[in-house]
């Protein structure tokens, strides 16, 4: 409805919903029906709330800045935007217009602007300085060139200057920081609700009013030091109501004529109101606690004041589509026929239904429009009616309005959910009806996994580095020296009785950064000594034993020979269209790679890498299909209890409409059940059987095992691991592992494993929001309700058993609405299990345990961790913790808590540093990714190539591998020769072009 009267006469838009969800939803829908790529769909805008607890000392991610930002600019830069935003945005105060226009720059080619003026007014509004630009609120100065990354724009921009004037203006791609095209004119839009300048000027009025708060000493003190750097700091926008004499509402920037269309008012009312109490009883809380705070209705509109503000607009109220108006010439159906479609009964078409319906609704006139999320989705799902004999073409979602639309066709978009229009002739269908349960992705822009930041860009001083001729030395930082004559940077390496080497930057390719497992120390080597010449041998002699070992493996397989598995049919491609998700393309490869293996006559061995989350269980279902269907049985063994638990549920579900008997073995079923399992496995009627290593006990005997899956091999036991082992030769193998391994070893490692890496993250995954704060019971109990409210659940990670009941007594007491469950490596087995299947299950939401929480557990509900002392976590240990969440669409976060700054040692300090920057984006991320592959790495070789790759350092280790491969193989190895040639001409990279020491290097 919405969309048409858009279509018929375009007015000023503001879409009201009771929640930011509500709102996403709405704004999806809006863009699929205004047409989306190309069509006036691209005009809908979604404006947020802030996304962290209020007045708890936190700021807004850049991303929510941003967007708020470019909703209130195109709120008066456009003649008829269209906004969809929740009430509670809708409640927060804003910075006046008149300073968003003054702080709005544009920019073009041939303009007058010395380069200094540009770089201050970007930093006086919220810009922050950084080495590389890579997302929004980003800016780096290089020379005559400025990198910025501002709101409104798809790419950041690379401005270039000639003396006083900008010479180009070029868009750049993150990932590579290579330009990509030229830009015209550009709109620089502020990145925050205030100046620098102004913070300053509102000092007074910041100290007046908390002389007058009952804010403790210490607080005030930090508030005042905060203001007095100049700087921003974090929570410094919830000072906002002291900066300005007043605000405004975003209800102020809307345009006139604008048409209010308010979705379920009773409900949004509710919302405003249960919103308000909760606000005003958390700023009555954070006084107590001695902290400072405006009070509420300087920074938000009460329930009647919002109201109030749009009251002037045109309003349209719109209530769900059950119970519409009947003046209104639309009714709406609900599709009580359609539900979701079962599936395949011992061969029946699963879409059979679904075909014959459409037909029918053509027969009667009705045009039907199947809806789904991506390209990928919308040839499986032609591919599959065209089995039912229906053929549908896919239009785009900008071709609604043409005469000659078809009867029925495939649209691209996301639906929340299907309606029909019988007055109208119209029948729209989500993907939820097509295929049963789906889960909404949006996707997201191509995450930048940067190769080139990797390795020696991350070297500080006081690293360990092994140069491949003298061995382990310490880096002692880059210096500027002048060498007969001719300046240049050299590496200072420091070695064993302190000896020194100075290497010329342009010899860099000879030294690679140490990484050894798990924070190993190594020992530094003498100058010209010869230990370091033993150690490479010895190394070598172990790499050789083992990689013989592998090939001998490899051979003995290619002789063995099995019957192909089924060839791919109708009902494997049902079974595919079923994902919830679109897979993502280290997902496709992963499946394709072990579809291939299991059409080949030779038994499969195949390893399966990727973090949590990345979609490797789906790999395994895919597989299991395949089996199931060529009359095989498959086992999927897993290392615990509560994770066979897991898989049983995911396989139940995705099996849900087959014939195929899925049977959980494991302690929690009853002895009788456990009989019929064991005796149902020997007669062939259990298809697959998912357990832990009861699974290999000798009673357990398989009618026909075609697929064994392995989930976290490295976690079995040495005896268990030698029980697998001899399977291996019998049955097909795929191998699970979450912990990544790095490139260089899968480089390494072609051809004597089959490996397949999963390196890319779900669509939309979302960065996880990661805060650094002390120890704060206002903020804790802020963090925990605000997960609770949006129904979801809490890690609380204490890592110290001999105290973890008394935290679990400060919690209760600090959030009594919580239901608190406790989790630690001492409790007996089966209690430990009871609590995490509680947790599992919801029967509890905050869960305070050790750092113990399952590796590979899903729990797309968990959307909060909070990590206490996290300064006494090594960096690949907090990445993987903080990865237990943030695996739904929903934005997740993590909360790392510390002591006082001055309690923090020097190391914490510098890790903290880098995990605030840990968004998935950062280097940080880089730096933890690659202490966590270099785990994976341990356990993929196993004990004693660890000790080897300890010796030499992962790198060297890898290059060693690669090369004695290649010779087992009959291959050459190249021989690098290092030329050195003096020209006596100074050549480096001035630190007035590049500041940043990593960068040059």
């Amino acid at each position: 409805l919405l969309a048409r009267c858009l279509v018929r006469a375009p007015r000023p838009t503001l879409c009201l919903l009771p929640s930011a969800e509500a709102a996403e939803a709405f704004a999806d829908d809006l863009r699929l029906f205004l047409g989306g790529e190309g069509g006036r769909g691209q005009c809908v805008h979604l404006y947020p709330a802030w996304d962290v607890p209020a007045f708890e000392g936190l700021s807004p991610s850049n991303e929510t800045l941003a967007a708020q930002v470019e909703g209130l600019y195109y709120l008066l830069a456009t003649a008829t935007p269209v906004l969809v935003t929740s009430v509670e945005a809708l409640a927060q105060c804003v910075f006046p217009q008149e300073e968003l226009i003054a702080a709005t720059f544009s920019l073009k080619p041939g303009q007058e602007l010395p380069l200094s003026h540009l770089v201050d007014h970007l930093i006086q509004w919220g810009y922050r300085r950084v080495p590389l630009v890579e997302e929004k609120g980003e800016m780096s100065v290089r020379g005559g060139i400025i990198d910025v990354f501002p709101p409104l724009e798809t790419q950041p921009l690379r401005v270039e200057f000639l003396g006083d004037s900008i010479e180009s203006l070029r868009a750049f791609d993150p990932a590579s920081q290579r330009s990509v095209e030229q830009a015209g004119e550009v709109t620089l839009l502020p990145m925050r609700f205030f100046s620098l300048a102004r913070l300053q000027a509102a000092r007074r009025t910041v100290e007046e009013a908390m002389a007058e708060s009952e804010a403790t000493h210490r607080e005030k003190q930090r508030i005042v030091e905060n203001l007095k750097s100049g700087l921003p700091f974090p929570g410094v926008e919830f000072l906002l109501p002291y900066l300005y004499p007043a605000l405004e509402s975003l209800s102020d920037y809307l345009p006139r004529g604008t048409v209010v269309w308010l979705v379920e008012p009773a409900v949004a009312e509710a919302t405003l109101d249960e919103h308000w109490s909760r606000l005003s009883a958390h700023v009555a809380e954070v006084n107590t606690a001695g902290h400072f705070a405006p009070a509420p209705e300087r920074l938000y509109l009460g329930t009647g004041e919002t109201w109030a503000k749009i009251g002037s607009c045109f309003t349209v109220e719109l209530e769900g589509l059950e119970n519409v108006d009947a003046d209104l010439a639309v009714t709406s159906t609900s599709l009580a026929d359609l539900k979701p479609l079962s599936h395949l009964k011992e061969g029946e078409g699963g879409l059979a239904p679904l075909a014959e319906r459409v037909c029918q609704w053509q027969e009667e006139h009705v045009r039907v429009f199947l809806a789904v999320s991506s390209a990928l989705q919308a040839s499986h799902l032609q591919n599959l009616l065209l089995g039912h004999e229906l053929r549908l073409p896919v239009i785009s979602t900008s071709a609604w309005e043409e005469p000659s639309l078809p009867a029925a066709a495939i649209v691209i978009g996301h639906l929340s959910q299907g309606f029909a229009l019988p007055a109208d002739g119209l029948v729209f269908l989500s993907e939820a009806e097509i295929f049963g349960e789906r889960r909404h992705r949006r996707q997201a822009r191509p995450r930048p996994v940067a190769d080139y930041l990797t390795g020696l860009s991350q070297l500080t001083a006081g690293d360990y580095v092994v140069h491949i001729d003298h061995g382990v030395g310490l880096y002692q930082g880059l210096r500027h020296l002048s060498v007969a004559g001719t300046e240049g940077d050299y590496l200072h390496l420091e070695y064993a009785g302190g000896d020194r080497l100075y290497l010329p930057v342009e010899r860099i390719n000879l030294v690679q950064k140490y990484a050894g497992a798990d924070g190993h120390v190594p020992a530094l080597d003498r100058l010209g000594g010869q230990s370091w010449e033993k150690v490479k041998k010895k190394t070598r002699e172990a790499i050789l034993a083992m990689a013989r070992e592998l090939l001998e493996i490899h051979a003995a397989r290619e002789t063995t020979e099995r019957p192909a598995f089924t060839p791919l049919d109708g009902a494997y491609e049902e079974f595919v269209a079923r994902f919830p998700f679109e897979e993502t393309s280290g997902q496709r490869t992963a499946i394709d790679d072990v579809l291939a293996d299991l059409h080949e006559t030779k038994p499969m061995d195949r390893l399966v890498c990727g973090d949590v989350g990345y979609g490797k269980t789906e790999v395994a279902l895919r597989a299991a299909f395949l089996a199931v269907e060529s009359g095989k049985q498959v086992a999927v063994l897993v290392p615990t209890t509560v994770l066979a638990q897991q898989h049983g549920e995911t396989f139940a579900r995705r099996f849900a409409d087959y014939p195929v008997r899925i049977e959980v073995l494991s302690r929690f079923r009853s002895p009788q059940d456990v009989k019929a399992v064991v005796q149902g496995l020997a007669a062939g009627t259990v298809d697959i059987v998912i357990g832990t290593h009861r699974l290999l006990q000798r009673a357990i005997v398989f009618k026909n095992l075609g697929l064994m899956v392995i989930d976290e091999e490295h976690r079995f036991g040495v005896t268990h691991k030698e029980k697998i082992k001899k399977l291996r030769h019998l049955v097909d193998v795929l191998t699970l592992s979450a912990t990544p391994i790095p490139r260089t070893l899968n480089m390494a490692l072609m051809g004597l494993r089959e490996l397949s890496v999963i390196e890319t993250p779900p669509a939309d995954r979302q960065a996880i929001r990661t805060y650094v704060s002390r120890f704060d019971e206002g903020l804790v109990r802020a963090a925990i309700l605000q997960e609770l409210g949006r129904g979801g659940q809490v890690f609380f990670v204490h890592n110290r058993v001999e105290t973890i009941e008394k935290m679990a007594k400060q919690l209760r007491e600090l959030v009594p609405e919580a239901t608190l469950t406790v989790a630690h490596g001492q409790m007996a087995e089966r209690e430990l299990e009871k609590v995490m299947l509680d947790f599992l299950h919801h029967r509890s939401n905050l869960l305070l345990c050790s750092a113990i929480i399952e590796s590979g557990l899903d729990i797309p509900t968990a959307n909060t961790i909070i990590i206490n002392r996290a300064d006494q976590f090594g960096l690949a240990q907090l990445y993987q913790l903080r990865g237990r969440v943030g695996r739904a669409a929903q934005r997740a976060y993590a909360y790392l808590l510390i002591p006082g700054e001055h309690l923090l040692t020097p190391d914490a300090k510098k890790r903290l540093e880098v995990l605030q920057e840990l968004d998935d984006l950062g280097s940080g991320f880089r730096l933890a990714a690659h202490d966590l592959e270099i785990r994976g790495a341990g356990n993929l070789l196993g004990k004693e190539q660890s000790g080897q790759v300890a010796a030499v350092g992962f790198e060297l280790y890898a290059q060693m591998l690669e090369e004695t491969v290649q010779e087992l193989r009959g291959g050459k190895i190249q021989v690098q020769i290092e030329p050195e040639i003096q020209l006596g001409l100074p050549a480096y990279i001035p630190e007035a072009y590049i500041p940043d020491v990593n960068q040059r290097l």
